[in-house]
C-alpha cells in the first residue's frame, strides 16, 4: 500500500525537486486528483457501514462525520431490526409531520442538512441507527507514525487487539492502517497492512480484521502507521503519478507525456476493474443463462 508519506516521497523523486514548496504543491495536486477521481463513479470500495444513536423525542440526529451519500438504513431496537423506507421527497417528509407521532418502530428515513431523520419520532434514546453509504474523501496530509514498538498481538480470530510500548496512539488514528515490520527475528510482524478500527488508549488499538501473522507475545517489533488513499491498493500511486505529470507539464518538459500516459492507463484499468458497483462473479443477462462478470476477470 502507498501511504501519504510514501506518495509524497515518490513525488519528490519523480520531479527531482524536494523543496518544501514543491512538495506542498504536490500535496494539492494529489488531493485534487484523488477527490475528483473518486467522484467519477459509484465505486464499491467507498461504501461503509456507520452508526448513529436515537435521541428520545428527537427526529433528527447528526450523520457520522465521514458519511457522504446514504443508501440504506436499519434501526435496531432491543433484538428487533427494523428496515424503514427512504422518504421519496421533502414534500412527502413534511406531510408526515402534520401531526406529532412517536414510536420506536421507524417507517421512513430522510437526510437533510447533514442529519438523518426518522419517522415516527423515536420514543426512546440509545437505539442504534445503522447507515450504509458512501464515505467522504478527506485530504491526504498525515505523515507516517512510527513511535514506540509492538509488544503483543494475537492470531485468535475473535481477537483484534494490538498492544504497544512507548506508543502515543490517539483516537484520531482510527481509520488509518498499520504494518508491523516483517523480518526474520522472532516476535516481529508479517509485513501486511491492517486497517485500524479504533484506538482504546495510547498503547492499545483495535484492527478491523484480526492479525494474520505469527502471534507476537513478548516482542519489540517496529511498525508503521500510515494514512492511505481510499483507492484500491493496486491503484494508490495514481494521485502521485498525476501530480508528477502536472509538475513536468508546468515545466514544459517532455517527461510530462510519460507520466500522462501512466496515469491515464491506470485510470482506464481502475474503471475496468471497479467501475461497476457489482462484485458478484456471475451476471444475469435476463435470458435464463449466466455469464462471468468481466469486471472481475483479468485480461492478459
Amino acid at each position: 500500500m502507498k501511504s501519504y508519506t510514501t506518495l509524497r516521497t515518490a513525488y519528490g523523486v519523480d520531479t527531482k525537486n524536494t523543496a518544501t514548496a514543491n512538495l506542498t504543491k504536490g500535496d494539492e495536486w494529489m488531493n485534487d486528483f484523488h477527490r475528483r477521481l473518486l467522484a467519477k463513479a459509484d465505486w464499491p470500495f467507498l461504501h461503509r457501514l456507520r452508526t448513529a444513536t436515537t435521541v428520545a423525542s428527537t427526529t433528527f440526529v447528526n450523520l457520522p462525520y465521514d458519511m457522504d451519500q446514504v443508501e440504506s438504513v436499519f434501526v435496531t431496537v432491543s433484538s428487533t431490526r427494523y428496515d424503514p423506507k427512504p422518504a421519496p421527497s421533502r414534500r412527502f417528509w413534511d406531510q408526515l409531520h402534520y401531526t406529532t407521532v412517536t414510536s420506536d418502530t421507524p417507517e421512513y428515513w430522510f437526510i437533510y442538512n447533514g442529519q438523518i431523520g426518522l419517522w415516527p419520532r423515536p420514543t426512546t434514546a440509545g437505539n442504534t441507527i445503522s447507515i450504509n453509504g458512501k464515505v467522504r474523501v478527506i485530504d491526504l496530509s498525515v505523515a507516517d507514525y512510527t513511535t514506540g514498538t509492538i509488544t503483543t498481538t494475537s492470531t485468535t480470530s475473535a481477537v483484534t487487539t494490538v498492544t504497544g510500548s512507548s506508543t502515543v496512539w490517539t483516537a484520531q488514528m482510527g481509520g488509518r492502517w498499520m504494518r508491523i515490520t516483517y523480518i526474520n527475528t522472532a516476535n516481529t510482524g508479517d509485513g501486511v497492512w491492517y486497517e485500524i478500527s479504533s484506538v482504546a488508549s495510547a498503547t492499545s488499538l483495535t484492527l478491523v480484521r484480526p492479525y494474520g501473522g505469527t502471534a507476537i507475545t513478548a516482542g519489540s517489533a517496529a511498525y508503521t502507521l500510515g494514512q492511505m488513499p481510499l483507492l484500491p491498493e493496486a491503484f494508490q500511486d495514481l494521485p502521485e503519478i498525476y501530480a508528477a505529470y502536472r509538475y513536468w507539464s508546468k515545466e514544459k518538459d517532455e517527461r510530462a507525456a510519460e507520466f500522462k500516459t501512466m496515469y491515464q492507463e491506470g485510470v482506464t484499468s481502475l474503471f475496468s476493474t471497479y467501475g461497476v458497483n457489482d462484485l458478484s462473479m456471475v451476471l444475469d443477462d435476463g435470458e435464463d443463462r449466466s455469464i462471468i462478470n468481466p469486471n472481475l476477470t483479468i485480461n492478459l
